[in-house]
This record gives structure tokens, C-alpha cells and sequence, in this order.
């Protein structure tokens, strides 16, 4: 099942493998080892699996912070995609660091703010194994009308 906790159809109509399977065409994404955990209109959870590469080169092993803004800003963005937009480029996105990630996988749970016709925002944050938020970020995305067909 490729790692999926709720496998199939969410009820807000997300089907989550098929969501994992697009989020997992980057090859980026890939690497981070992403895996949909939940997904519907108002949130979506992932998993990364930590990687000895994610080391910020210390004795600690920390993992560097591009990784884990990059895990917040692909939440957030995502999020949008769950609540029934599109992905989008980012316009602006800040990073709260709140304490630093050990070696282990992350969970990253992203939610739309404000859904607008041209702009919308979003939130993610990175949660450690025992649920301790790590970094929040939030950011502004361009929104883009579907069209018909």
C-alpha cells in the first residue's frame, strides 16, 4: 500500500493514492521520501523519511533547515490541491524555526488559510516523532481558476 494510512478515497473525495502518486512524480519529492498519511478538504499529513543527506553536518545530525522549509512550503502548496484548487507557485512563504530536527522521520501537516480567486494562503508545520512541532510556516500561492474540460 505504499505507506498509506487511509488508503482510498478520503471523505472529502481526495483519493489519497492517487494523490501520493502525483505528489511522488517529482523526483524531489521522491528523494524526501514523501507518503500521504491523510488527506481531505481541510488538511493534509505527510511523512518524510529522514535521510543521512538531511544532516546539517554536525555531531548532532540536525537536519539542515532548506529541507525542512522545503517540507513546509510542499505541505502548504499540497493543502491547496486537497482543498480543491491546483498546486501553485509560491509568491511569499516565512519559516518559524522552533527547535531543531533530530535524525527520524517528520510528519508535515499543511491547511489552507483563505482560498481566493487570485491569491491563497496557507499554513504547514513539522511535527518530530513524539508530535512536537519543529517549524510552522505560512505562506501566500498564486490561486488559479480550473477551467472546464
Amino acid at each position: 500500500m505504499g505507506g498509506l494510512v487511509n488508503p482510498g478515497t478520503a471523505p472529502s473525495g481526495v483519493d489519497t493514492a492517487e494523490l501520493e502518486a502525483r505528489i511522488r512524480r517529482s523526483p524531489f519529492h521522491t528523494w524526501l521520501g514523501l507518503r500521504v498519511l491523510t488527506a481531505d478538504a481541510s488538511q493534509l499529513r505527510l511523512r518524510a523519511s529522514w535521510r543521512e543527506e538531511w544532516s546539517n553536518g554536525n555531531s548532532l545530525r540536525t537536519t539542515h533547515g532548506g529541507i525542512v522549509a522545503a517540507l513546509l512550503d510542499l505541505a502548504a502548496d499540497w493543502a491547496i490541491a486537497c482543498a480543491g484548487g491546483q498546486t501553485a507557485p509560491t509568491l511569499d512563504f516565512s519559516v518559524q524555526y522552533l527547535r531543531a530536527a533530530q535524525p527520524g522521520h517528520l510528519t508535515v501537516v499543511g491547511r489552507v488559510l483563505k482560498q481566493g480567486r487570485s491569491v491563497t494562503f496557507a499554513e504547514a508545520e513539522v511535527l518530530d516523532a513524539d508530535g512536537r512541532t519543529l517549524a510552522v510556516g505560512r505562506g501566500t500561492y498564486a490561486s488559479f481558476t480550473r477551467t472546464a474540460g
